[in-house]
């Protein structure tokens, strides 16, 4: 087994090599030639969106944990914030549906909105509802805000996502943690 692994490690270092040797004789170009293409940023962000599209999510509630699938959808205009709508679907017993709504301010960390994709972190806030109980959160993402190439306005958030909800009731709130893709609307 550990023969037909190096094999196969050797041929695929040897097919790189000999296609990158390949490339740089038949297309010796400039540095100052090169261009931003929209082409490039739209296969790696649909490549990444088809992925990650459904959002894993861990739902700490009550000393108990579950396993969830979110997705969320937001609409924003920097530097104002944005809205966002999640959904989550919570591998449980009872009260498998969750409703997040938030506004969120992006504060970008690496730049300027002249990249095609840029840093940000994302303090936010919100209403919840599992449509039994409901409450409030307070939320943070990390993630990368990446156009797609079709127009610099829709745009993927891969991004790692810590929400604490406070219940309206008795009960103790929720701690979730998910890591994902949303997309959005965000206009500059």
């Amino acid at each position: 087994m550990k023969v037909i692994f190096v094999v196969i490690i050797s041929l695929f270092t040897a097919i790189q090599y000999s296609y990158s040797q390949s490339n740089e004789v038949s297309n010796e170009i400039e540095v100052s030639e090169l261009k931003y293409s929209s082409k490039s940023d739209f296969t790696n962000s649909f490549i990444w969106g088809s992925i990650l599209a459904i959002s894993p999510a861990l739902v700490l509630e009550d000393k108990k944990a579950y396993f969830g699938l979110s997705k969320e959808f937001s609409v924003g205009k920097f530097p104002f914030g944005r809205a966002e709508f999640d959904y989550t679907y919570i591998f449980r017993g009872e009260r498998t549906s969750a409703i997040h709504l938030s506004y969120n301010f992006d504060f970008p960390v690496n730049g300027n909105f002249s990249q095609p994709s840029l840093f940000m972190i994302s303090p936010g806030g919100g209403y919840y509802t599992d449509f039994t109980r409901k409450g409030f959160f307070a939320q943070v993402a990390i993630g990368l805000w990446a156009s797609t190439g079709f127009s610099d306005n829709i745009s993927i958030h891969p991004n790692i996502k810590f929400r604490k909800i406070f219940m309206r009731d008795d009960y103790p709130g929720v701690f979730e943690i998910s890591l994902g893709v949303g997309f959005g609307f965000y206009t500059q």
